[in-house]
């Protein structure tokens, strides 16, 4: 990870040393591995949305009624419980990071 973060970061001096003029092969190779990766991270949350739904099938409950519950402690550790709440945690962090990949971009 600390080779591709050097490597983005000589890339970000490298525009600032341009004044923000970048090849068009450079602007497109870029915006198309940032749509890549957002595509990848969308594949991942599908899953755990269908993961989630599977849980809310099983118990009768939406996540959104099972977590708030769920963590002021109500419905105890079952191990079921801590994966859902995990899933649910894990596709809000997906889609924070989702959103900042598509910052700018037209979906």
């Amino acid at each position: 990870m600390a080779a591709v973060l050097e490597k983005v970061q000589r890339l970000e001096r490298y525009v600032q040393l341009t004044n923000g003029y970048v090849d068009r092969v450079l602007e497109s190779t870029i915006d198309k591995v940032l749509d890549r990766e957002r595509q990848r991270l969308l594949r991942q949350q599908t899953r755990l949305r269908s993961q989630m739904a599977g849980f809310e099938a099983r118990y009768g409950w939406t996540s959104e009624e099972f977590y708030p519950r769920f963590e002021r402690g109500e419905l105890g550790d079952n191990t079921d419980f801590v994966e859902w709440s995990a899933t649910i945690e894990m596709v809000e962090n997906l889609q924070r990071t989702i959103e900042l990949l598509s910052e700018g971009t037209i979906q």
